[in-house]
């Protein structure tokens, strides 16, 4: 993985955890570092549609990582409506 924008990296962070005790800290971590980076992309008004699809990618990873892996925690953000994220 290629690491270009900070919410990769976070992303990264917590796909790699290994410690049950810090992978929620990891998925939030990543969750708002992405929420972050669309917030500006949105203000910037220019986007890449790679990057958008990158990150569609990346939120449902983390979803499926939470739902798997820390059972009865909820994502701290909220979902994106359909069509915001995925060009």
């Amino acid at each position: 993985m290629t690491v270009q924008f900070a919410w990769q990296e976070k992303y990264a962070e917590a796909l790699l955890e290994l410690n049950p005790e810090l992978l929620a800290q990891r998925i939030v971590a990543a969750e708002t570092a992405i929420y972050q980076r669309l917030e500006g992309l949105k203000h910037a008004g220019a986007s890449s549609n790679e990057e958008l699809w990158a990150i569609s990618d990346a939120l449902r990873g983390l979803r499926a990582l939470a739902k798997r892996e820390c059972p009865g925690q909820r994502s701290s953000q909220p979902p994106i409506p359909q069509g915001e994220v995925a060009p």
